[in-house]
């Protein structure tokens, strides 16, 4: 059974489904064949019962209806109506009271004979003789003088040579529906995993050449052409994220690399000249500490950016109270940038995201504002009936409509060496997007020379 079990798991899809569909039509039309041969055999012993019971009751009733006294004239009328009603292959004995035979009626010289049994009454009873199937059909004759009994042998070689028959030509058509059930289940089940192979094939294209290979779109939207459609999305998605990661991966590259060659820079200007010189260690040391500092932001935002990189549920998510947060948040910016002024305007409202992720972002929206603008900053939250609204605007010098589509992909920066001067990496609004995105929520940006205005939309509760 165990290597029965191991062969069958080898079989491709193909001859599965081939033998599974052949195997179940097979044991369907072997179960009709079966119940429609036994129901026919019903209905064709029953017929020959019937046929017997005729004669039996025809005979019967002649010679119980004639005169009180059974002449010899009158057997030989009973003989003479016995040869014309009683069937081909019939034997018919009358037997008087005594069990002696009166006369036998047969057309052929079969030597079937059972031994005498009287009766009260007309009984059939099913037998064989010589190896043959019968029907022995007895019954009394009875008048007011007399007392006899007929016997007849009835030979059921119609109904079994109809019954051989009809199992021949259920067998020969099981055969044929097997093999044709087979041939047609077998080219079905190529046009069907016709699909499956090609996207196997596809599939070891892209394991060796990349993710452009894709599927034709499918003719009917079924359970494959549904698979082919989920194929060709994850191939879409695995391509425009292994373009991000790559991107990603030189930008991060990049921007570890230019800390590094400074600090190196540095380093080696102080083991030549920085041990007899204070001022050139110090201003190195300095340098390569604001490059550490540098690196070590980089390092956490590309953490925060990977711990976004998740789904989360809304039943795990512990609801927001946006106005404490925001609060809370310019206190603390504002205790960092005490020179600048940041304006609020903050209604009273919770929204389904997390208090620390709502943190993260106001965090690096009002970073940004105050980093890239002179001016002061204002801060809002409104309630509406189905989210709660975030404003953040500030007055500096605006970002270009050319810039606008790209200012949430990580590393971009509109101005690098402007960015960089200000201690920027190009992460901050990717992972306030990632945040966001967290739960369902929507940021906008719009901006104009000397006017920026940054909108979160988050789901109320």
């Amino acid at each position: 059974m165990t290597n029965l079990k191991i062969k069958w798991n080898r079989l491709s899809i193909r001859w599965k489904w081939m033998l599974s569909a052949s195997a179940t039509i097979f044991l369907a039309f072997t179960c009709f064949s079966i119940i429609l041969i036994v129901a026919m055999s019903q209905w064709m012993i029953q017929e020959e019962r019937n046929t017997l019971t005729e004669v039996l009751t025809d005979l019967k009733d002649f010679y119980e209806n004639r005169n009180p006294v059974i002449t010899n004239n009158d057997i030989e009328e009973g003989r003479d109506l016995a040869e014309q009603i009683y069937e081909r292959g019939q034997i018919i004995h009358f037997y008087n009271e005594d069990g002696f035979e009166i006369y036998q009626i047969q057309r052929n010289d079969s030597a079937l004979s059972v031994p005498f049994k009287p009766v009260s009454e007309t009984e059939i009873e099913r037998d064989r003789l010589d190896g043959n199937a019968v029907l022995i059909g007895r019954t009394p004759v009875i008048t007011n003088s007399f007392r006899g009994y007929i016997e007849i042998i009835h030979p059921l070689s119609a109904y079994t040579a109809q019954l051989n028959y009809m199992i021949f030509l259920s067998v020969i058509l099981l055969l044929a529906a097997l093999f044709f059930s087979s041939y047609v289940a077998f080219i079905l089940s190529g046009n069907f995993i016709r699909p499956i192979t090609t996207l196997g094939e596809t599939m070891k294209k892209t394991q060796k050449e990349g993710f452009q290979h894709q599927l034709p779109e499918p003719e009917y939207q079924d359970e494959i052409g549904g698979l082919i459609d989920i194929f060709n999305d994850m191939m879409t998605e695995l391509e425009k994220n292994f373009v991000k990661q790559k991107q990603f991966t030189e930008d991060a590259s990049h921007e570890m690399r230019t800390p590094l060659q400074i600090m190196e820079g540095h380093l080696n200007l102080i083991n030549r000249w920085g041990k007899k010189d204070p001022e050139v260690l110090e201003e190195s040391l300095q340098i390569s500490m604001q490059e550490i500092a540098r690196m070590k932001k980089l390092v956490n935002d590309l953490l925060m950016l990977s711990r976004a990189d998740r789904d989360v549920k809304a039943s795990e998510v512990t609801p927001a109270d946006c106005a404490a947060v925001i609060e809370k948040t310019i206190t603390k910016m504002q205790s960092l940038h005490q020179q600048r002024k940041i304006n609020s305007n903050i209604e009273n409202g919770t929204a389904l995201i997390e208090q620390d992720h709502l943190e993260q972002v106001l965090i690096i929206l009002i970073e940004n504002a105050l980093k890239y603008s002179d001016d002061q900053v204002t801060v809002s939250g409104k309630t509406n009936t189905s989210h709660y609204e975030v404003t953040v605007e500030d007055f500096g010098e605006g970002i270009p409509k050319d810039n606008l589509p790209y200012i949430f992909d990580r590393f971009y920066r509109i101005e690098k060496s402007r960015s960089r001067e200000l201690g920027g990496n190009g992460l901050g609004l990717s992972i306030a997007k990632r945040l966001l995105d967290l739960y369902r929520a929507e940021i906008d940006i719009s901006s104009e020379p000397g006017h920026t205005v940054i909108k979160i939309i988050l789901p109320s509760v």
